[in-house]
C-alpha cells in the first residue's frame, strides 16, 4: 500500500503546513509516501492536476490519498472513474465557496458523480474545522452527506495550516491514517 499527499492551490507544496510530518512518521512505519508538489501550485487547475495524478503517480485500489483542500477535489475526480482503497479529505469541499481561483480550476465545471466516487474506494475520511475562512462547516457537512464518509469536526483548526497558521504536525490525522490501513484486508497491504 501506498500513501500519496496532495497540498492545495495558491501556492501550497507538499514541503509545507503538516505534510513533512505525516510523511517522516508514516516513513518510520514503513509505509511507501508519494509526496510531490503537483504541476499549476498557485492556480491549481484540474487539467494539470488530474493527468498528473493519474500518468505520472499512478493511483490504484491500493492507494490512500491524503488531500489538503484542492487536493482532495483532486482525488475525489480520480475516483470517479478508477479505483482507490480510501481518501482523507483535509478541508475538502465540493464547489468553489465563491472564491474566482476555484472557480476557474475546473473541477466544478461538470457534476461530481458521487455513487463512482463511493463505490471506488473502500472509505473516505473528512477533517474540517469549524472556524475555516475559506470553506465553511455548511459545505463540509454537505460533502459528508454526499459521500457518507467518516466525519471529523474539529475546532480551532482554521484551513488545517494554510495562510497566516502555523501547524506542524497532525496527530488526529495521523492516527486515522494508521488505523485504515492496519484495517485494510492482507491482499491490499
Amino acid at each position: 500500500m501506498r500513501v500519496v499527499l496532495i497540498h492545495g492551490n495558491a501556492g501550497a507544496s507538499v514541503e509545507g503546513i503538516w505534510f513533512p510530518y505525516v510523511k517522516r512518521e508514516l516513513d518510520a512505519l514503513g509505509v511507501e509516501v508519494v509526496a510531490e508538489t503537483f504541476p499549476d501550485p498557485i492556480k491549481g487547475r484540474m487539467r494539470y492536476w488530474l493527468p498528473y495524478l493519474t500518468d505520472v503517480i499512478r493511483p490504484d485500489e491500493r492507494t490512500v490519498i491524503v488531500g489538503h483542500s484542492s487536493g482532495a477535489l483532486t482525488a475525489f475526480r480520480y475516483a470517479e472513474t478508477a479505483p482507490l482503497l480510501g481518501t482523507f479529505a483535509v478541508a475538502g469541499h465540493h464547489h468553489d465557496c465563491g472564491f474566482e481561483l476555484e472557480r476557474r480550476s475546473g473541477f466544478f465545471d461538470t457534476p461530481w458523480d458521487w455513487d463512482a466516487i463511493r463505490a471506488n474506494q473502500q472509505f473516505i475520511e473528512q477533517f474540517h474545522s469549524k472556524d475555516d475562512p475559506w470553506v465553511p462547516f455548511e459545505v463540509a457537512e454537505e460533502l459528508h452527506e454526499l459521500t457518507g464518509s467518516t466525519f471529523t469536526a474539529m475546532h480551532g483548526m482554521g484551513h488545517f495550516g494554510s495562510y497566516d497558521q502555523r501547524m506542524d504536525t497532525f496527530p488526529e490525522l495521523l492516527e486515522a491514517i494508521r488505523r485504515r490501513l492496519e484495517e485494510a484486508p492482507r491482499e491490499e497491504r
